[in-house]
């Protein structure tokens, strides 16, 4: 699992303040690591938020390409949407 880098915490600040510090590595998305912020499970928050890290820089993607992401790198989404 890859450590998640500073830049993704400071994008993901505002949740980090109000869920904590939880991120899932999803894997390597088109040559950057993608990380998932994992909302606790009482939480409802609609689509999932994906962060994008290549090249030094953050992206964070939401709605359905936050889906695509995840779907091309979890092999068994089930177990992913239960932890």
């Amino acid at each position: 699992m890859a450590k998640v880098p500073q830049i993704v915490k400071d994008a993901a600040k505002h949740l980090i303040d109000l869920y904590g510090d939880k991120f899932d590595y999803l894997g390597k998305f088109e040559g950057a690591d993608a990380f998932a912020y994992a909302f606790p499970e009482d939480s409802c928050t609609g689509f999932p938020i994906v962060y994008i890290v290549k090249d030094g820089k953050v992206d964070a993607i939401t709605d359905s390409p936050a889906l695509f992401i995840i779907e091309s790198l979890v092999e068994d989404i089930d177990e992913f949407e239960n932890e």
